[in-house]
């Protein structure tokens, strides 16, 4: 092994070990393949293991704003061969190889001639593919060079599954585990962030100025409880949650803050207008409510509203909290 490989290798780990932002790591991984294979083109393909297709989150060389919205299916083309059968693929001459697919290439206006393919497999789980396509290089890709970028799929691999498990782990902080929804420390989180005077952390960049506090309440949640079990008031909040779900937008951001308490926080665009946001809901939580089967118990939901500035957050809480009291 040569210094200048030795030193990919040494790069390579430093960048999987050193965060667990999985697209640090990629722009890392990627910048290294640039520099070591010289290529024309190079990308990285997530698989989406619900639909089975891949899809791009990385590509030099083109637009990725073409390609954001492109799908490969699995078995499809060199790189999604490359993800059905496990196994990496390099071919000097694309064109003349059966496995090729060249509707990335009429996409972007592009002539693909050599490829080569790799899987990012962890433990059995495929994670992707990365693509080198076309050295810019006097000679075509090597052995060598396919063996050395299956290895550097193997590290990038490592740090997916990784950044998977982490992901995982802070979904399962952040969300109540009976409802899926938002729970209180996301909440919490939320108000330290809008609360500040300075602007909003980049994570949370896209929240505008103007909100709406909507906080509920469950009228009479605990006779359900009392009356029937802890099992029947699971479904009953089940229910309830999946009302509002359909009341409120995916972009919305909602949460279950307590026990039979729910708060949602509705960003307000500047063309939207946010009287008119208030009287939908408001219409809309007179159809929700939820009658059990088993019992002649039906439970409705009382709620507050109070609109302002996001870096008053926890006054508009406050506020929606007593409005919502005043209904019961």
């Amino acid at each position: 092994m040569d210094n200048k490989t030795k030193q990919l290798y040494a790069n390579i780990g430093k960048l999987i070990t050193s965060s667990l932002e999985i697209h640090e790591v990629i722009d890392g991984v990627m910048l290294e393949i640039k520099q070591f294979f010289d290529p024309e083109h190079w990308s990285l393909l997530r698989l989406d293991h619900t639909s089975d297709e891949l899809y791009f989150i990385y590509i030099k060389g083109s637009d990725l704003g073409r390609l954001r919205q492109f799908r490969l299916k699995v078995g499809e083309g060199i790189a999604g061969t490359v993800a059905q059968t496990g196994k990496s693929v390099f071919v000097r001459d694309a064109r003349s190889d059966s496995r090729f697919s060249d509707k990335v290439d009429k996409l972007i206006n592009f002539n693909t001639r050599s490829i080569i393919a790799v899987p990012l497999i962890h433990r059995g789980v495929t994670y992707g593919v990365i693509e080198i396509v076309n050295t810019e290089k006097e000679h075509l890709f090597s052995e060598d060079e396919h063996f050395i970028l299956s290895t550097i799929a193997d590290f990038t691999a490592i740090a997916l599954a990784n950044s998977s498990l982490y992901q995982q782990v802070i979904e399962q902080n952040c969300h109540d585990t009976l409802t899926g929804l938002y729970n209180r420390r996301m909440l919490n989180d939320y108000i330290l962030q809008w609360s500040r005077e300075t602007a909003p952390s980049r994570r949370h960049s896209d929240i505008m100025e103007e909100i709406i506090v909507v906080y509920m309440d469950v009228n009479n949640f605990k006779s359900i409880n009392d009356g029937y079990g802890h099992r029947e008031g699971d479904i009953a909040l089940l229910n309830i949650s999946e009302h509002l779900r359909k009341i409120f937008r995916n972009e919305d951001y909602l949460f279950r803050i307590g026990g039979d308490e729910f708060l949602a926080i509705m960003r307000v665009n500047a063309n939207e207008e946010t009287d008119h946001i208030i009287e939908r809901i408001n219409k809309d939580f007179e159809r929700v409510f939820y009658s059990s089967p088993d019992s002649n118990i039906r439970l409705t939901i009382s709620h507050g509203i109070s609109k302002g500035s996001s870096k008053q957050i926890e006054s508009l809480i406050n506020e929606a909290d007593k409005l919502m009291y005043q209904k019961k």
